[in-house]
C-alpha cells in the first residue's frame, strides 16, 4: 500500500520500477481472471445443476474423510482390521457400480441418482450405531454399494447433457464442485469431531438427503426423460452397441485405471493415519491440510483444462499425472520436514489428479454411446471400486509388515508400472490413428472386440 512520503528517499528509477511491477502484477491477475472466466463459457445449464447438487452432497462427505481414524482411534480397531473393513467398502462399491450401470440403462439416470442420495443419507445415520466388526463390515458394504450406484448414473447424465466440444470442461466443472465440497468437508468434519463423532454422521446423512431434494427441484424427471429419449434416438444410428466387456482396448484401459486409483486412493486410506501417527497431527489439522487438495483443484483445474483440451491425446496427460503421483508419495521420504513434505505431497497429487481424472473420464465418454453407455460408465466406475477394495488392504498391510517408508516407495513404483501400461495403450491407439487429435481420437468408431 502506498503511504505519504514513502518514496522520498528512493531514486526515481526505483519508484518507476515499483510502479511498473505493480501494474504488471495487476495485468497478469486480470488476464488470469479473464482466462478463468472464459473457461466456463458454453457449459450447458444442466451441467451446472448437476454440479450444484454434487457440491451440496460433497460438502457433507465427512465420514469417508475420517473413517479410518474413526475405526482406529474411536472404535479401537487395529490398523489391519480397519483395512479389512475398508475392503468391504471397496466390495460394496464394486457391486454398486455394476448395479448402477444396469439400472441406469434400464430405468434412467434421474431415478437412480435420486434414490441413491436418499438411501445413502439413511445409511449414514444407521452407521453411527454400529460397533461390532462384522456388523461394521456389513454396514460399510451397504453404504458403499448405495453410494456407488450414483456414479454411473451421474456420468451418463453429464454425457447426455454435454457436447463433444464442452465435455472435458463439463467434467471439470463437475469435478470442481466435488473438490470444492471436498475442501469444505474435511475442515468442517474435523471441527465436528471435536464436538463428538455422532455430529459427523448426522450432518453427513442429512446433507445427502438435502442433495436429493435439490436434484428433485433443479432437474425435474420430465427434463431427464427428454434427454434420455434423445439419446435413445441417437443410439439407433450409433456404433457403440458393443458390450464394454468385449472391448479389448477399453478393458486394458480399465485395468490401468484401477492401478492408478490404488496409488491415488492412499490419500484417503493411509495418508491421514500417517499424519496422525507419524506427524502427531490432530483431526482438525489433518482436515485443513486435506482441504488444500480440494482448494487447489477448485482454483486451477478449469483454466488448466481449458488451456490443454484438444492439444494432445488424452492418455498423454494421464501419464503426466502418474509422474506427479509418484513424486507426491516420494516427498514423504525426503528429509524436508513434516510441513514441507505434506505441502509437496498435496500440491503434486492435486496436479496429478487434474491431469489424470478429467481426461480419463472424457476418454470413456468418447468411447461409449447409446444403449450401453451406462455399462461403459459402470465398468469404468468398477475400476475405482476394485481399487477401493485393494487400496486399503495394499496400504495397511504394507504398513503393518514393512512400515510407511516402504509403502511410499512401492506406490511410486506402481505409478511407474502404470505409466508404462498407458504408454503402450497410447502407442497402439496412435498406430491406429496417427493424425488423430484428442477429440478425433475420443470419437472413436467401432471398438475392437474380443473374439
Amino acid at each position: 500500500m502506498f503511504r505519504p512520503g514513502m518514496f522520498r528517499s528512493l531514486p526515481f528509477s526505483c519508484i518507476l520500477l515499483s510502479i511498473v511491477h505493480r501494474i504488471n502484477t495487476s495485468f497478469m491477475l486480470f488476464k488470469f481472471y479473464q482466462h478463468w472466466r472464459s473457461s466456463y463459457a458454453g457449459i450447458p445449464r444442466a451441467i451446472w445443476f448437476l454440479s450444484i447438487v454434487s457440491l451440496v452432497n460433497r460438502c457433507g462427505s465427512m465420514v469417508i474423510a475420517f473413517i479410518t481414524i474413526y475405526l482406529t482411534q474411536h472404535l479401537h480397531f487395529s490398523i489391519q482390521d480397519a483395512g479389512y473393513i475398508m475392503g468391504f467398502f471397496g466390495a460394496g462399491a464394486f457391486v454398486g457400480a455394476f448395479a448402477g450401470g444396469r439400472l441406469t440403462d434400464r430405468i434412467g439416470y434421474y431415478s437412480v441418482q435420486l434414490w441413491s442420495l436418499v438411501l445413502n443419507g439413511v445409511m449414514l445415520l444407521i452407521l453411527m450405531l454400529v460397533r461390532d466388526f462384522w456388523a461394521m463390515s456389513g454396514a460399510i458394504f451397504l453404504l458403499s454399494m448405495i453410494s456407488e450406484v450414483f456414479r454411473p448414473a451421474n456420468s451418463v447424465a453429464i454425457a447426455r447433457h454435454s457436447t463433444a466440444e464442452t465435455r472435458t470442461r463439463s467434467i471439470s466443472l463437475y469435478r470442481m464442485s466435488v473438490n470444492l465440497g471436498w475442501t469444505v468437508a474435511p475442515v468442517f468434519g474435523g471441527l465436528l469431531v471435536a464436538l463428538g463423532w455422532d455430529w459427523l454422521f448426522w450432518v453427513d446423512g442429512l446433507t445427502c438427503i438435502f442433495a436429493a431434494l435439490m436434484l428433485r427441484r433443479l432437474m425435474s424427471p420430465k427434463k431427464a426423460s427428454i434427454a434420455a429419449t434423445q439419446a435413445s434416438g441417437d443410439a439407433k444410428t450409433g456404433s457403440a452397441a458393443l458390450s464394454p466387456y468385449r472391448d479389448r482396448s477399453f478393458l486394458w484401459f480399465v485395468f490401468l485405471t484401477m492401478l492408478n486409483a490404488i496409488v491415488f486412493m492412499q490419500i484417503l486410506w493411509t495418508v491421514p493415519v500417517f499424519w496422525k501417527e507419524d506427524f502427531h497431527w490432530s483431526e482438525a489439522h489433518i482436515g485443513l491440510v486435506t482441504a488444500l487438495n480440494g482448494l487447489i483443484v477448485f482454483l486451477v483445474e478449469m483454466p488448466l483444462i481449458h488451456r490443454l483440451d484438444g492439444r494432445r491425446p488424452q492418455l498423454d496427460y494421464v501419464r503426466i499425472g502418474l509422474i506427479l503421483y509418484a513424486l507426491s508419495y516420494l516427498a514423504f521420504n525426503m528429509p524436508i520436514g513434516h510441513a514441507s513434505a505434506a505441502l509437496v505431497f498435496v500440491i503434486a497429487i492435486s496436479f496429478g489428479e487434474m491431469f489424470v481424472m478429467p481426461f480419463s473420464s472424457n476418454f470413456v465418454f468418447g468411447r461409449s454411446a447409446g444403449v450401453r453407455q451406462g455399462q461403459y460408465m459402470a465398468l469404468y466406475t468398477m475400476a475405482y471400486s476394485v481399487a477401493n477394495i485393494l487400496a486399503p488392504l495394499f496400504g495397511t498391510q504394507i504398513i503393518a509388515a514393512m512400515g510407511y517408508t516402504s509403502l511410499w516407495y512401492m506406490l511410486a513404483l506402481l505409478a511407474g508400472v502404470t505409466w508404462i501400461g498407458f504408454w503402450i495403450l497410447g502407442r497402439d491407439r496412435k498406430a491406429g490413428n496417427p493424425t488423430g487429435t484428442t477429440r478425433e481420437m475420443s470419437a472413436e468408431a467401432v471398438p475392437q472386440a474380443i473374439s
